[in-house]
């Protein structure tokens, strides 16, 4: 997910502190033309396990960055089936890429809509995690498994919960 808002500045900030960045984006929300020249591109689709498994096989990374996901919360309640698919589906397929080819750190694009509405201000990562629509719930999903994977593998990770990317 490195070719969209997010992601392409997540780059270009990496190559700015001087870090070799490859994307792995299917292109089908970002643009090529958001990713810096001297980023490696493979464009593939987290839902593959073939395109994972080139991907990784053939780099020695170290560390994944999860910005691939469906984000529109109203569109999730419409069609939960292209989430189930993508955020949760691409998002284990990606964990389970990492742990097989030794990359054990994992960095993962989550959202503030795994909390639902506030009890409390401000907002803590102790806060009950409640979400109102399926998006938040399958960022959620995707929280517990690294959780998992954690105990289970040794994977180190971190969620960064956004309320706002920008603006």
């Amino acid at each position: 997910g490195g070719a969209g808002y997010i992601g392409s500045h997540t780059a270009l900030e990496a190559i700015n502190q001087g870090h070799e960045v490859t994307v792995f984006d299917d292109l089908s929300t970002g643009f090529k033309e958001n990713i810096h020249p001297s980023t490696n591109l493979f464009k593939g689709s987290t839902l593959s396990e073939q395109d994972l498994s080139k991907v990784m096989k053939n780099s020695d990374f170290d560390a994944v960055i999860h910005l691939a996901a469906s984000k529109a919360a109203g569109e999730s309640m419409i069609n939960p089936s292209k989430y189930a698919d993508n955020n949760i589906i691409g998002g284990i397929k990606l964990i389970k890429a990492c742990v097989e080819n030794g990359i054990d750190k994992f960095i993962f694009s989550s959202s503030a809509a795994v909390y639902g509405n506030p009890k409390y201000n401000p907002l803590d990562e102790l806060h009950p995690k409640v979400p109102l629509n399926y998006y938040g719930y399958t960022k959620l999903l995707i929280e517990d498994n690294l959780k998992w994977f954690s105990t289970l593998s040794g994977l180190n990770y971190a969620c960064l919960r956004y309320f706002n990317a920008a603006g």
